[in-house]
């Protein structure tokens, strides 16, 4: 699986996903390790055309990327969304081995064979959610039950994780506003500058997770359709906070002290309105 070549359709330019940078690798990647032909055995699993074995850790460095003169992996939290997203739109299926998760291309052997000099539609882009390729293994697995599956299993396991980890601030406080946004898988350009606005202001990450989450937790929808749907709203109760905990207030009132007269002084203006000699000589 390491040699030899893919089909990919110049199509895929026209679809969403060319523009989530994560999921297209994933994507392709996983076109590129599955198993070209049925019975391809690895690691004593036996694998149909399209399939591909290999567990999220695993894919986090295999999606790694160069970041100065290193290599930072993918995080886990991205992985799964991305898988996620290809499993809701019908472009891979998902299922759990001990070896770890089985992934198959949908119709990989409908748009990957060669059929004399006919171009082959790449219908996993494109078609719907069904009619798998009689080549993959076992029963049809339901995509809303993978999908709930993935959810349960995986982001569980990553909620119990602490808030804190080896991801960039940025991935971290992305990974938090998704889950607490609880509606969609990335997150848009005015979003993204946003968190990088609330990075420069130098605050740091464990109060920025804290502050997201009491954000969320104090919102008071106004009906079913209202929520928070931009990080910009965050940014200025993060901001809000970060302020009112670099100026905390007072707790003692200033006062300006009462004057007090000199008793000397007193005594001497007594004395010399009546008369009275006040002091030596």
């Amino acid at each position: 699986m390491s040699t030899g070549w893919i089909k990919l359709h110049r199509k895929i330019l026209e679809h969403e996903l060319w523009n989530d940078v994560n999921t297209f690798r994933l994507f392709t990647f996983l076109v590129m390790r599955a198993s070209h032909c049925d019975g391809f055995k690895i690691n004593g699993v036996v694998l149909n055309k399209g399939q591909y074995v290999r567990s999220y850790s695993k894919l986090c460095e295999d999606l790694a990327y160069k970041e100065g003169r290193g290599l930072k992996n993918i995080s886990k939290s991205t992985i799964i969304r991305s898988i996620k997203k290809l499993v809701s739109n019908g472009m891979v299926t998902i299922s759990d081995t001990k070896h770890g998760t089985l992934f198959t291309v949908v119709k990989y052997e409908s748009y990957q064979e060669v059929k004399g000099d006919k171009e082959t539609e790449p219908r996993t882009i494109h078609g719907p959610f069904v009619d798998r390729s009689r080549t993959e293994a076992g029963p049809k697995p339901d995509p809303y039950q993978e999908l709930k599956n993935l959810s349960i299993k995986e982001f569980k396991e990553e909620e119990e994780k602490s808030p804190v980890g080896n991801d960039s601030p940025f991935q971290q406080i992305e990974d938090k506003y998704l889950s607490r946004r609880g509606g969609g898988l990335m997150i848009t350009p005015n979003d993204a500058q946003a968190i990088e606005r609330i990075i420069q202001e130098h605050i740091p990450l464990e109060d920025i997770l804290v502050w997201i989450d009491e954000i969320f937790d104090q919102y008071r929808p106004r009906h079913r359709a209202d929520g928070i749907k931009s990080f910009s709203y965050l940014e200025k109760g993060i901001l809000d906070r970060w302020h009112a905990k670099q100026n905390p207030p007072s707790n003692i009132s200033e006062f300006k002290p009462k004057r007090q007269q000199d008793n000397l002084s007193v005594l001497e203006a007594y004395a010399k309105e009546n008369g009275i000699k006040f002091g030596g000589g």
